[in-house]
């Protein structure tokens, strides 16, 4: 029995509009939340229902990040802050050179004690239980022994960078040793595969997947941790504007450098997984 030709267009027609309808919802939906929270704090900013008046509308905010990034004056009645006009990219760029140390320092000094701890007993008897005892201090507990050794400037945000990143890599690489195959790891050995080939062809790759969790997780850890240090001890960096903003009671700046934050985290998570992505396709399609 033959389907009428009307029929078939029908079916195709309806087919295209709920795919067009599911593609469109992939995109209005996400940005639901985000434009009724827009609305809501444009209208308590203006209306100056909080803080008696000096929490800012969203679009005060808008024009103190245009303004810091590009000495762009949007809107009028604004005023722009010859401090920060135009500064950004300098501030930027000693927030990027502190973590780039610490998170490097940090994250290689991990791996490499991971693995070890991971791959040997003895490894793992000598290290893990130092790790394990310092692991629970937080980074704000360091702070004033990393001003009083390192003083004020980038070395103590280096170091606490450094310190934050350590934790959360050391322990996905450890997990990520101990968890690898032992089938694979027994299969090179009687292959004869030497214990340093066989952790750098074998165990590092296994553990790869979790190794690259840890890296992520330290990249969000290592912007809140420099951010804290720049606070205390730099004359500048993303923390040391948003703090110094705070205390000029300009608000409008401190939510510009929040929101440069927020998107700086975002990105450095992102390019983390671009940069691993070819490495752990295995690991996706297994």
């Amino acid at each position: 029995m033959s389907v009428p030709a009307t029929d078939l267009r029908t079916s195709a027609g309806r087919t295209d509009l709920r795919s067009a309808a599911g593609r469109a919802g992939r995109v209005v939906l996400p940005l639901v939340v985000p434009l009724i929270v827009i609305a809501i704090w444009e209208y308590v900013g203006r209306q100056r229902l909080l803080a008696d008046g000096l929490f800012p509308a969203a679009s005060a905010s808008l024009a103190a990040l245009l303004d810091w990034l590009f000495g762009w004056r949007i809107m009028d009645g604004f005023t722009p802050s010859p401090v920060y006009s135009g500064t950004w990219l300098a501030h930027m760029g000693s927030s990027v050179f502190r973590i780039l140390l610490g998170y490097g320092i940090g994250s290689a000094l991990a791996i490499a004690l991971g693995l070890l701890s991971g791959a040997s007993a003895t490894g793992r008897r000598l290290v893990d239980p130092t790790v394990s005892a310092i692991r629970p201090i937080s980074v704000t507990g360091w702070i004033p022994l990393a001003l009083l050794l390192f003083g004020i400037g980038d070395s103590p945000a280096i170091f606490l960078t450094a310190l934050a990143t350590f934790f959360p890599v050391y322990v996905n690489t450890l997990s990520g040793v101990r968890l690898a195959d032992g089938n694979l790891v027994r299969a090179a050995a009687m292959l004869g595969a030497s214990k340093r080939r066989i952790l750098i062809r074998v165990t590092l790759p296994a553990a790869a997947p979790n190794i690259v969790t840890g890296l992520r997780v330290a990249s969000g850890i290592a912007w809140t941790t420099v951010v804290v240090a720049e606070i205390l001890g730099a004359k500048s960096g993303l923390g040391y504007v948003l703090i110094d903003s705070y205390n000029q009671f300009r608000l409008d700046y401190v939510i510009a450098a929040m929101a440069s934050l927020g998107a700086c985290g975002f990105l450095t998570d992102r390019l983390v997984q671009w940069i691993f992505a070819d490495s752990l396709r295995w690991s996706r399609s297994s």
